[in-house]
């Protein structure tokens, strides 16, 4: 899922050549964040801390970081069917999936809330830029939150989701297609995708730890 504008190389604060650049740093910086938040026990969900993970996901690349989009600014989601919420609406949708969020720790699974988390944030499409990777860095904070603790592995979760982009659309339609016919969206396509891409992430950690001089 992409966010795009009327020229999504307009809005561009760096030189284009520097993006891929920019994205994989800022992630780094992303990771940093989660940690701290980790290692301050900040185990419960606020909005700030989806600002900020957005603000760092797009430092330098565009100059809305931490700020919900606007109408001056057209986003779509390419190749999908779905019609973005106003953003009029945004910063309410927001508060309610973070409520959501911290009323259900300790009631669902850590993967089930990582997975509403990944699907509603989104759905919302909150930001002008950068949704996938902010959702997909609050999703991995969620996770790291329930573990109490950061998690191991040579690649983190944010980092291999996305080559397997279909599959994580698939999730994610399949989300958005039990919550038109019910109340209750089903997560569990999303959880399992989620709980296979962790698998992956400590299965590395255990190769690592497996090998001489580690």
């Amino acid at each position: 899922m992409t966010s795009s504008g009327d020229d999504a190389n307009a809005a561009l604060v760096c030189p284009p050549s520097d993006k891929e650049r920019l994205e994989n740093r800022n992630a780094d910086d992303q990771l940093e964040y989660i940690t701290w938040l980790i290692g301050n026990d900040a185990l419960e969900l606020r909005e700030s801390y989806l600002l900020k993970l957005h603000e760092l996901c797009i430092a330098d690349i565009y100059p809305c970081g931490g700020k919900y989009r606007t109408v001056l600014f057209k986003v779509w989601i390419e190749n999908s069917a779905h019609e973005i919420p106003e953003a009029a609406v945004v910063p309410s949708l927001v508060r309610e999936a973070v409520d959501w969020l911290n009323a259900n720790r300790g009631k669902r699974s850590a993967l089930e809330c990582a997975a509403y988390a990944l699907w509603r944030l989104n759905w919302i499409h909150p930001f002008a830029g950068g949704n996938g990777r902010t959702a997909r860095a609050v999703a991995y904070y969620l996770v790291c939150a329930g573990n109490g603790s950061m998690l191991p592995g040579s690649r983190v979760m944010p980092d291999l989701i996305y080559p397997r982009r279909e599959e994580y659309i698939a999730a994610l339609q399949a989300v958005d297609a039990s919550a038109l016919a019910s109340d209750e969206p089903d997560f569990s396509a999303m959880t399992l995708f989620l709980r296979d891409i962790l698998t992956t992430q400590l299965a590395s950690a255990i190769e690592r730890l497996s090998n001489p001089g580690c």
